[in-house]
C-alpha cells in the first residue's frame, strides 16, 4: 500500500497553502497534478520513466515520472480535440457510429496525447526509449474511443458497458495499463479518484464527488461503496464565468433576493463584482446541474439508508471541486448543509490516482477490487430520481 501523502488544499487565491502546495497545474488545461510522490516501498524500484494520463471530455492531462524516485519530471495539458466533433460524450457516441468514424475519434485523442508526451519528454530531456510504462485513465466513453472499442451500447437503454477496461493495452505504441471502470457512466477516472483518496469501503459514511460535465459520485456506507453519475452539463465547466465564481454569485444573489428560489430574476443580466454579466441562461444551467447532482446524492443516500447528517466527510475532486466554496454550494442546495462535515478538496484526483497506480503497481489490485465491489446506483428511468430532481430545482439548502 502506498505511503500517506499530502492532499490538495485547493489551488485558488483563498488557499492558505497556495505558496507551498504539494500539487501543481499543467500548462494549458490547468489540471491539478500529483507532485513528488515518494516511490519508496514501491514494488517497481527500477530504472525508467513512466507517464500518467487523464483523458477528460474537455481536457487532456499528462504527467511524466521517474519510476525509481517518483519525481515528477514534466506536466502537460491541452484541450481534448474530440470536442470539435461534439462537446459531450453522448454526441461522441453518436459520432462513432461507423468503424471509420470511431477510428478517427481515437486518432484525434492519441495524436494529441502523443504531442503532450513529446513535449514532456523534450522538457525532461529524456529519450523515448526510457519510457517503459504508463497508466491511462478516463471515463468509460473516453477509454472506449481511445482504444476503438464500440461505444454504441453506452448510448442507449439499458446503458451498459460490455467492456470495462482494467487491463493492459498499447497507446501511442507504448505499453499502458487501463484502470477499471465501474459502469457506463462511472469510469476509470472515478476509480482513480477513489484510489487517490484511499476511499476504502470501510470507515465512516463519506461522499466523493467529481463535479464536471458528468458528475460522478461515490458514497461509502455500511462497508460498501455506492457509485452513481448525474448529467450536470456545462454549468460547472463550460460557461463564461468560472464555475466556483458562478456559484458564489448565485448564492449571493439568492441571499439578497435578486434571484428567487425558483431561479427567477427581474434583471435580464446580473452584474458581477468585476463587471462581468451573468445571463439568466447561466443561472438556469446551474439550477439544472445542481438539481441533478443533489437528486443523485439523495437517491444514493436513501439506497444506503444513510442520512446526510451521518456523513463525516465530503471529498471534492476536479478543478471545479478544488476551488469550490462549500458555503455557496450548500446555500444553493448543491451539497448537503451539514454542520461539522469536513469538506476536503483533492484536486485532479483522477490523474493523481493514475500516477499512484503507475508508481505503485501493487495498488492496481486495489483499483480492481474497488471497481468490482462497488454497487452501481442507476438513476436513468428512476421515478424516485425524477421526483427528487424536481424538488431540487429550487435554490436553497437541502431540506
Amino acid at each position: 500500500m502506498a505511503e500517506s501523502k499530502p492532499k490538495c488544499a485547493g489551488l485558488c487565491s483563498r488557499c492558505p497553502r497556495a505558496g507551498n502546495c504539494p500539487t501543481r497545474r499543467a500548462s494549458g488545461a490547468s489540471p491539478v497534478l500529483l507532485d513528488g510522490a515518494a516511490a519508496s516501498g514501491s514494488a517497481r524500484n527500477r530504472d525508467g520513466v513512466g507517464f500518467a494520463i487523464d483523458i477528460g471530455s474537455t481536457t487532456l492531462a499528462l504527467a511524466l515520472y521517474d519510476l525509481r524516485t517518483g519525481a515528477l519530471l514534466s506536466a502537460k495539458g491541452c484541450a481534448n480535440p474530440q470536442s470539435s466533433v461534439s462537446a459531450d460524450v453522448i454526441g461522441r457516441i453518436s459520432a462513432a457510429s461507423s468503424p471509420s468514424a470511431l477510428s478517427e475519434l481515437g486518432r484525434l485523442a492519441e495524436d494529441a496525447l502523443g504531442t503532450l508526451l513529446e513535449e514532456a519528454r523534450a522538457e525532461a530531456g529524456i529519450p523515448i526509449s526510457s519510457i517503459v510504462d504508463g497508466v491511462v485513465t478516463g471515463n468509460t466513453v473516453m477509454l472506449h474511443l481511445l482504444t476503438c472499442h464500440d461505444p454504441t451500447p453506452l448510448g442507449h437503454v439499458p446503458f451498459q458497458a460490455e467492456w470495462l477496461a482494467g487491463c493492459d493495452a498499447t497507446v501511442m505504441g507504448l505499453p499502458v495499463w487501463l484502470p477499471p471502470c465501474i459502469g457506463a457512466f462511472v469510469g476509470a477516472d472515478h476509480v482513480c479518484a477513489l484510489v487517490s483518496a484511499n476511499f476504502t469501503p470501510d470507515g465512516p459514511p463519506a461522499l466523493l464527488c467529481d463535479l464536471g460535465t458528468n458528475a460522478e459520485i461515490a458514497l461509502r456506507a455500511n462497508g460498501t461503496i455506492y457509485a452513481t453519475s448525474a448529467a450536470a452539463g456545462p454549468a460547472f465547466e463550460g460557461t463564461g464565468v468560472r464555475g466556483s465564481d458562478l456559484l458564489d454569485a448565485i448564492a449571493r444573489f439568492c441571499a439578497e433576493g435578486v434571484i428567487s428560489e425558483t431561479g427567477a430574476s427581474d434583471e435580464e443580466r446580473l452584474v458581477l463584482a468585476d463587471g462581468r454579466r451573468l445571463a439568466n441562461a447561466d443561472v438556469r444551467a446551474v439550477q439544472v446541474a445542481k438539481a441533478a447532482v443533489a437528486a443523485g446524492m439523495s437517491v444514493m443516500l436513501d439506497e444506503a439508508k444513510v442520512r446526510a447528517e451521518d456523513l463525516s466527510e465530503i471529498f471534492l475532486a476536479g478543478g471545479f471541486g478544488c476551488g469550490l466554496n462549500p458555503r455557496s454550494a450548500a446555500a444553493i442546495g448543491l451539497l448537503p448543509d451539514v454542520p461539522g462535515v469536513r469538506m476536503t478538496p483533492i484536486g485532479n484526483a483522477a490523474l493523481a490516482g493514475a500516477a499512484e497506480l503507475l508508481l505503485f503497481p501493487e495498488r492496481r489490485d486495489f483499483a480492481l477490487s474497488l471497481s468490482r465491489g462497488a454497487r452501481l446506483v442507476e438513476l436513468g428511468g428512476s421515478a424516485e430520481f425524477s421526483d427528487r430532481f424536481i424538488d431540487a430545482m429550487t435554490f436553497g439548502p437541502w431540506p
